[in-house]
C-alpha cells in the first residue's frame, strides 16, 4: 500500500480557491443544521437528551468531516501525499460514518409510536437511506479513481454536498414549516453546490467535465428515482422489515 501511494504524484499545480467558498457554505449548513440537535443542543434545549448511539455518530461524523476539510486544504495547496496519507483515517471513519447512520436512522424509526405517527416515520426513512446510498456510492467512487484526479476530486465533492443534504433540510426548517419543499429543497441545495463546487474547478478540462456530467446527472436521476419510490409499497414493506415497525 505505500508503495503505490509513494508512486503517485506529491505535489500538484491544481488550486481550488474559488471551490472553497461553496465548500465552506457545505460546512456552514452542517453546523447550523445539526446546532439545535447536537452541536449546540445544551443553549436550545431541543428535543430528548443524546443516546449513546446518536452521540457517538455525531462524534464520528464530526471526525470524518475534520478529515474532509483537512484532505481538501492539503490538495489545495498541492500537498495530496499529505491528502492520501490522512485518507486511510478518513477511509476508516467514513465506513463508520456510513454504519452508523444506517443503525440511528432504523432505531429512530424503531423508536416511533405507530398509533402516533402513522406510516410518516416509514415513509421519512427513505430520505435518509436515500442520502446513505447515495454518499457511500460516491465515497466508493472516490476510493476506486484516487489515482484519476479528475474524477477522484468530482466524487468527493459529490460525497461530501450529498452528504450535508439532510442537515441543509433542518436548517431550511428555519425559514420553512415542513413538508416536501423542505426535502427537495435540500436535495436541490447539495446537487446546485455540487455543480457549483465543480464548475469553479481550476483543473477542469475534458475528463473533469465528463465526470461533472456523469455525476450530476446520476443526482438527478437517483433524487426523481427517490421521489417516486419513497412512498410506495415495496418501500414500506421493506422499511417495516428492517426496523419492526408495523401499524
Amino acid at each position: 500500500m505505500s508503495e503505490a501511494v509513494d508512486s503517485l504524484p506529491v505535489a500538484s499545480k491544481i488550486r481550488l480557491p474559488k471551490q472553497g467558498w461553496f465548500v465552506g457554505l457545505g460546512v456552514l449548513l452542517l453546523l447550523v443544521g445539526f446546532a439545535p440537535t447536537f452541536y449546540l443542543k445544551p443553549v436550545f434545549g431541543a428535543g430528548k437528551p443524546l443516546t449513546l448511539l446518536v452521540l457517538a455518530h455525531g462524534v464520528t461524523t464530526t471526525a470524518w468531516l475534520a478529515v474532509f476539510i483537512y484532505q481538501y486544504v492539503a490538495a489545495s495547496r498541492g500537498a495530496l501525499k499529505n491528502h492520501r496519507t490522512v485518507g486511510v483515517i478518513g477511509a476508516v471513519l467514513f465506513g463508520l460514518v456510513i454504519a452508523l447512520s444506517i443503525v440511528t436512522a432504523v432505531a429512530r424509526v424503531a423508536a416511533a409510536n405507530p398509533q402516533v405517527a402513522g406510516t410518516a416515520p416509514l415513509i421519512g426513512l427513505a430520505y435518509p437511506f436515500w442520502v446513505i446510498a447515495e454518499v457511500a456510492f460516491f465515497g466508493v467512487g472516490a476510493f476506486v479513481t484516487v489515482r484519476r484526479p479528475e474524477w477522484h476530486r468530482h466524487f468527493q465533492l459529490a460525497s461530501f454536498f450529498t452528504f450535508i443534504a439532510p442537515a441543509t433540510a433542518r436548517a431550511l426548517r428555519f425559514v420553512i414549516p415542513g413538508g416536501p419543499a423542505v426535502t427537495y429543497g435540500s436535495l436541490l441545495i447539495s446537487l446546485l453546490l455540487y455543480v457549483g463546487a465543480s464548475r469553479l474547478d481550476d483543473g477542469a478540462g475534458k475528463l473533469s467535465r465528463a465526470a461533472l456530467v456523469a455525476i450530476g446527472v446520476q443526482l438527478a436521476a437517483a433524487a426523481l428515482l427517490f421521489a417516486s419510490l419513497s412512498g410506495a409499497d415495496p418501500w414500506l414493506w421493506f422499511a417495516s422489515a428492517i426496523t419492526g415497525y408495523s401499524l
